[in-house]
């Protein structure tokens, strides 16, 4: 079942960022307080960053998957002419 953004209250920006930048998406996966500038996180920004980091692996994918699909319609090297 897809993540909703909407209902879960995740920010958006910070899904742009974690898209867009590699070295504030290395830093959210592996210190998420620092990545945001909070010193103690709550259950809730806890949260928000599980979700954010997600819909960050699952947009992922599916650029994944669209780029082999892009390249196999046009006769590339999925062998498909």
């Amino acid at each position: 079942m897809p993540i909703d953004p909407k209902k879960k209250g995740v920010n958006k920006a910070l899904i742009v960022r974690a898209l867009t930048d590699p070295k504030f998406r290395k830093l959210l996966t592996e210190q998420p307080g620092k990545a945001l500038g909070i010193e103690k996180l709550t259950d809730v920004k806890k949260s928000e960053v599980r979700i954010v980091l997600a819909i960050v692996r699952s947009i992922d994918r599916q650029i994944a998957s669209l780029a082999d699909e892009l390249l196999c319609a046009n006769g590339g090297p999925c062998g498909i002419a």
